[in-house]
Parts: structure tokens; sequence; C-alpha cells
């Protein structure tokens, strides 16, 4: 019997406008009226999660930062997974050597060592570029732009950084050159313990190798008593593979996930431009006893 439901955020629940559509919605707040637990499983850090399903009025829990941090539906920290001060250094200084802009992550929320300027230049310049060439019709506007930067924590360098109180849950960054990410992945191995992802051709994401989605999905499971044949999982892109790849739950691709992900799941959904999540929904409620898609 399906009692919990795990969905990836952008590219599976967000929709191309990057909104939680009000069909999604509507569906999952049926889910919940059928005592059916939903859950969000993101690289995202919390309070950019928390504001998205605060505005679609979601109550509900999350396991962000590609499974470094886990909250339960009244915000109540479940686990966190930081990665060392000593590999945040040596994972900077690679950084560094490659010409590469890290973005970093940590409990408070996003952390930069570049100025406000040099951010908002590198976002403009690299970070929309990239994004790009995956998405083409993507965009990003002044005002996302400017609400962005100004959400942004600043840390005066990185010395400042490594005497800071911040503890680093997730390192991020873009390349327009594909090719250069998987240099800097092959530089990163020197590198102990690390879990490194993607969402898409032209980004990398850097957690602690116990900080992944399919390991943070398993801690939240069990926390509420969970089984791995009562969970319904979906995704779209590379760092869903953890989640979607776990032993005897129920994998759902969504229908524009990359063909690795479409590879390791039972079923597949919508497109989350079609209201994906709606129609999975639909087919769990129609029989969660024994749950297929068609």
């Amino acid at each position: 019997m399906i009692r919990l439901v795990a969905s990836d955020l952008d590219g599976t629940l967000l929709d191309s406008y990057r909104r939680i559509t009000e069909e999604n919605r509507e569906a999952i707040a049926r889910l919940q009226e059928n005592d059916i637990e939903f859950i969000i499983n993101t690289g995202r850090e919390y309070q950019n999660v928390l504001d998205i399903a605060a505005e679609a009025n979601l109550k509900c829990g999350m396991i962000c930062s590609n499974g470094a941090s886990g909250y339960d539906e009244n915000g109540n920290l479940l686990f966190q997974h930081f990665i060392p001060m000593e590999h945040v250094k040596e994972i900077i200084r690679i950084f560094h050597q490659l010409d590469f802009t890290p973005n970093l992550f940590s409990q408070f929320g996003r952390l930069s060592i570049l100025s406000e300027e040099k951010l908002r230049e590198y976002t403009k310049n690299v970070m929309i570029p990239a994004m790009q060439l995956s998405h083409p019709n993507f965009v990003y506007t002044e005002n996302a732009l400017n609400d962005l930067v100004k959400r942004v924590i600043y840390i005066d360098g990185e010395e400042a950084l490594y005497q800071s109180d911040h503890k680093i849950l997730k390192i991020t960054t873009h390349s327009p050159k594909p090719e250069r990410l998987a240099e800097l992945r092959e530089a990163l191995k020197e590198v102990p313990d690390l879990a490194i992802a993607n969402t898409s051709i032209a980004d990398i994401e850097i957690t602690s190798v116990h900080a992944q989605k399919g390991i943070g999905l398993m801690d939240y499971a069990k926390t509420k008593g969970y089984h791995p044949d009562e969970i319904v999982a979906v995704g779209d892109s590379g760092n869903d593979y953890s989640m979607l790849s776990l032993p005897g739950i129920h994998s759902v691709a969504m229908a524009n996930a990359t063909e690795e992900i479409q590879n390791i799941c039972v079923y597949r959904t919508r497109d989350n431009s079609n209201d994906g999540i709606a129609y999975m929904i639909r087919c769990i409620l129609a029989d969660r006893n024994n749950f297929e898609l068609r």
C-alpha cells in the first residue's frame, strides 16, 4: 500500500515557469486528504523550497540540498550532513585552479565569496547561458536576478568563510562548456567522501557522500516507519538517480526525464508542463494497494 510520495522539484513538480500548477496543487491536497504523505526531495536549499511551497499553500516534509538536510511538515530539522571544512577548502582550491566559481550553501542559506556585483555578472554571463543549454526557453527576468542576488549572504573572502559559523551543505557550479565540467569532476576525485551529481549537462552539485537524495529519502522514511514498497518517488535528472534507483520503491520518470533516468524507472508519467505529478497521483488514488501507471 502506498503511504509516501517523494517528488523532485525542478523539471518535475514545477512547470516550465518554475511554479506549482493549480492542478498539481489540488492533486497533492487530495493525496494528503487520503492519508498519503507527500514530500519534496530537491537540490534546492530549504528556505527557497519553503517559499515555493508557501506560494502554492503546500505544507509538507522536505529533503533539501540533495539529501544534505531533512525537515518534517512542521519545519522541524530531522537531519543534516555537512561537507567537512577541510574538504571545502580543497574543493575551492580546485575550482580556482580550473577557473570555476563556487556557489555555496550553508545551514543559513546561499553564500557567496564574490561581491554582489561579481555574482550578478557570473549569473548573467555563466549560470544563465549554462542553464539555457538544457532549457533553451529558460528566461531569467531582471526581477528574478535582483531577487536572487539580494537573498545571498555575502562573505568577505575565503578566509572569512573558513573562520565563520557556516557549515557547508552543498557546493555547485555551472559552465556553458560541458566538457570543462568533466575535467572538474575528474579533478574532484582527489577529495574524499564526496557525492557529485548534476541536474543538467551544464552543472555540477557537490555534497557529502552521506548527502544524496536516495539516502535522504530512506532516512526520512525510517523516521515515519515507511518501507520501500510503500514509497513512490518521481524525478527527471541526474541528481535523482540515487532516489530512483533505490531497491523496492515504485520509481517514476517524468516524460521529460533524461534517458538515464527513464532507463532506471519502472514507470513514466507525463512531462512537467502537462501536470505529470497530478496524473501520477490520480493513478495512486485509483488503487493505492496495487499502484501502476498506465
